[in-house]
């Protein structure tokens, strides 16, 4: 049998075996439900895109829901980032408050860097999210994280480096 058709066999069976699973427990850690199949769905899609191969995984239900922990994390993330932008345009003066095009501007410049913090290695996208949402100077995230401060610095520059792409896109 092809590889191709294997792995579409392999992925089908581990989303019909666990998919309403995933739905429940994303269900259940959300206040609004109808995200869950939408973070569900990005649970199998990164599984999909992933270049794990299918035979190498031993425990798919351990591994789609160490997948479905990051996806959520994801989602905090970035729900917190527009919290943070929410509240920052509440203390602006009406007349300082930015065009409805200037805010969709703005929204998608937010999405496009959480997905490129996304792309990111997991602990590059921490560093650099506490520094510049929490608020946490270098030797803070050394601290917090328990890395040498050359660390913070590679994956600050890492991550700097890749929102400057965004410019360039």
């Amino acid at each position: 049998m092809n590889l191709n058709v294997q792995k579409q066999l392999w992925f089908s069976h581990m989303y019909q075996t666990h998919q309403t699973t995933l739905l429940s427990w994303f269900k259940h850690k959300l206040q609004h439900h109808h995200q869950s199949e939408d973070l569900s769905q990005e649970v199998f899609y990164r599984a999909l895109k992933s270049h794990y191969q299918h035979e190498n995984i031993k425990e798919p239900k351990a591994w789609l829901f160490g997948i479905a922990k990051h996806v959520i994390i994801d989602h905090w993330r970035h729900q917190q980032v527009e919290r943070l932008y929410l509240e920052a345009l509440a203390q602006l003066p009406a007349e300082f408050y930015p065009s409805v095009e200037h805010e969709i501007c703005i929204r998608e410049t937010l999405f496009q860097v959480h997905k490129v913090l996304e792309e990111l290695p997991a602990r590059a996208a921490q560093v650099f999210l506490l520094s510049q949402l929490d608020g946490l100077t270098y030797k803070g995230i050394c601290a917090q994280l328990n890395i040498s401060e050359a660390t913070v610095k590679r994956d600050m520059k890492l991550a700097f480096l890749a929102c400057i792409s965004l410019q360039q896109q």
